[in-house]
Order: structure tokens, then C-alpha cells, then sequence
């Protein structure tokens, strides 16, 4: 978890960010109200105190809360419930709530939170429904596969913007979560964490695949990458009972291809037809076969499932960028994987029928 300075400043109760040294490296508004200025937090405990404060914030130490006697700006000591958190192993986050009035500062706290996270909330969805209206532009706007890479630096722009609220929202829950523990209702701020988690991995999904690199190209065992592809999809396939099958029929040569982007492929290949599975007749025993064809230019790898498949219209327009027929889908994972094949010099063909399933070829040349 990582929170900006802008963020840090305007945490609604006294937060601390130290270093293993115990140094203060910043503090919130509420920190500089409530405490004097010093520069290592040992600095504001008392004395009697001050050992027990570094055993509990040794990174070693799986604690996460202490009560510990602090100097406040007026120099009385006051009795505080201190939380932590470490980030890594070079920055610790600190926060405190007076001991006597701890459940009216939690639910002080918490009115405070709900009120900043309305304004991030609503930050947020405005930048959803931005980059979900810019999405469908291009849906209007796309017609050539070149076109991904110089649209998709529009939208990333907005996916950029995107990712700061729900860094800071999640944050926020992060920082929350001890007290929501004493109360009993930690499982809200799972569920919410979960939910940005997922936000999160989606906008990272899209700004992977709009901006992509040429391929850096290596000697690859073909055999031995569809293998790993294999037993990287295995445990998804088995939660969606579908079997994935690699028929080795061929011995085939090495390639000069980049690992990385073609496994990318193999895998988005993979995934999309166990979701196709997922919504056909065959759920509950779908099947995945991967196979190779060596000629005398070209590797052949397919994909087929026995999934929903999909009709002419659909095959026509499935690797157009944005183009989705997933109810949360993207549409940029197969436009990408074109792209991809294409810089290696191949390309992908399909063949589909509704109910019958779908078979992805992807075609390298031997000689790239």
C-alpha cells in the first residue's frame, strides 16, 4: 500500500510514517495539532515506555497494537491505543487514539472517513464514467488494429487518474480495519477491499495492454512454455471443472520469440475459453485442448474448447479493440494478443459456431 503526501496530510486523526530508525519522515494535520514537533517518534513517548515501544514496532513483531503513554503538544502524558502497519521493511505507518474516549474517537473517526471517502467516491465514479464514455468512442472510432496503441495513450491517461482514488479509499480502509476489528465489523472492510482489489487489477489489466512493447526476442522451447502455460492455468481450470489438455504429437524446434508476450497470449487464450465454458451447456465438464502443428514455415498452436462458440458476426469483430461480448470485459485481451502475434510476423485465426465451441490458431513463422 502505498499513500501520497497529499493523502497523509489530510487523514482525519493523528498518523505517523517512520522509517526503521524511528524517524518521523511525515505526519498528518491532526499529528501536528496534537503533538509537538520532534523528529523521531520515541521522542513523543514516555520514558518508562520507550522500550516497550521499540519492541512492539520491530518489523519481526506481528502485533499490529500497543498502549503506550505519549507526550502531547501541552506536555501532559495521555494513555493511547497505538496501530501500526509496515509498508516494507523501511517505512512503518503509526496512529493513535486516546485510550479514555476510544470508542467515541473510532466512531469520530469513522464519520470523518465515510465524509472523505463520499468526496473520493465521488472523484472516482466520475472517472469511471469518463473512461467508460471514452470507451465507447472508440468503439465508434476503431476500425484498424493499429489504432490500439495511440488510443489506448488516451484512455490510460484516464486509468492513471483512475488508480488515485482507489489508492486513497484503500488506504483508508487499510488504516481503518483495527478498529473496525474491536468493534466486530472487519468483515465490511474486507468486502470493500476486495472490491477495490478487483477495480484495481482491472485498470492494471488495461494499462498493460495499451502500451505494448516489441517483442524481445529469445531461444524458446515451445514444447516447454506451452507446458508452463498449462500448469499456470490449471488451478483456474479446475475451479470451473474444466480439463486442460496439451496433446504432445510433434517434436518441435525452438523459436526466436518473446517468452513473456507469447505466453501472455497462450494464457488470455486459455482464460477466455474457460469463461466461454463457464456460460455454456458443458460447465460442468468443459475441456480445453491445446495442440501444434509443425510445417514447413510456420508453428501452429490451437485453443479449442467446448464452449459456447460464437456466431459470424461475432468472429468478425472479435479482435477489434473495446469490442466485448463479456458482461465486465475489457475488449483489449484478444485486440492485444493480435497485436502481439502480428510483431512476431504471424497471425491468429478462429473458427466458431454457436454451441459448438471455438478454436484460436495462432500461426508463427519459423523464420522470424
Amino acid at each position: 500500500m502505498q499513500l501520497a503526501h497529499k493523502t497523509i496530510k489530510f487523514i482525519p486523526f493523528p498518523f505517523f510514517v517512520i522509517d526503521e530508525e524511528f524517524q518521523i519522515l511525515e505526519v498528518s494535520e491532526k499529528s501536528m495539532e496534537q503533538f509537538p514537533t520532534v523528529h523521531s517518534f520515541l521522542d513523543l513517548v514516555d520514558l518508562s515506555s520507550r522500550k516497550k515501544a521499540e519492541r512492539f514496532m520491530n518489523p519481526v513483531v506481528s502485533r499490529n497494537k500497543v498502549e503506550l503513554n505519549l507526550i502531547t503538544k501541552h506536555q501532559s502524558l495521555l494513555l493511547f491505543d497505538v496501530y501500526t502497519q509496515w509498508e516494507n521493511q523501511e517505512r512503518l505507518f503509526v496512529f493513535c487514539v486516546e485510550k479514555q474516549e476510544s470508542i467515541q474517537a473510532i466512531r469520530s473517526i469513522i464519520h470523518k472517513l465515510e465524509k472523505q471517502l463520499e468526496n473520493d467516491d465521488l472523484s472516482l465514479q466520475e472517472k469511471q464514467e469518463q473512461l467508460e464514455m471514452t470507451i465507447r468512442n472508440m468503439q465508434q472510432v476503431v476500425i484498424h488494429h493499429d489504432n490500439l496503441s495511440n488510443i489506448g495513450k488516451i484512455a490510460s491517461s484516464i486509468a492513471e487518474d483512475l488508480k488515485k482514488p482507489l489508492i486513497s479509499v484503500r488506504g483508508f480502509l487499510q488504516l481503518l480495519k483495527p478498529y473496525l476489528v474491536e468493534l466486530g465489523k472487519d468483515h465490511y472492510a474486507d468486502i470493500a477491499l476486495d472490491e477495490i482489489d478487483h477495480a484495481n487489477n482491472l485498470i492494471y489489466q488495461f494499462l498493460d495492454a495499451t502500451n505494448i512493447s516489441l517483442p524481445q526476442k529469445e531461444q524458446v522451447n515451445i514444447q516447454k512454455l506451452l507446458m508452463d502455460v498449462v500448469e499456470k492455468s490449471e488451478a483456474a481450470a479446475y475451479s470451473v471443472n474444466t480439463e486442460i489438455k496439451y496433446m504432445k504429437e510433434q517434436i518441435l524446434p525452438v523459436m526466436n520469440i518473446d517468452r513473456k508476450q507469447i505466453k501472455q497470449v497462450l494464457l488470455n487464450l486459455i482464460q477466455n475459453a474457460m469463461e466461454s465454458i463457464k456460460v455454456s451447456a458443458n460447465k460442468d465438464n468443459g475441456n480445453v485442448v491445446i495442440r501444434t502443428e509443425l510445417t514447413e514455415k510456420t508453428i501452429e498452436i490451437s485453443v479449442r474448447d467446448n464452449g459456447i462458440g460464437m456466431d459470424r458476426d461475432t468472429v468478425k469483430r472479435i479482435f477489434t479493440p473495446f469490442y466485448t461480448t463479456k458482461r465486465k470485459g475489457t475488449g483489449i485481451g484478444l485486440a492485444l494478443s493480435l497485436k502481439i502475434i502480428e510483431n512476431h510476423g504471424g497471425l491468429i485465426d478462429v473458427f466458431s459456431e454457436p454451441d459448438q465451441g471455438s478454436t484460436f490458431v495462432v500461426v508463427l513463422p519459423l523464420d522470424e
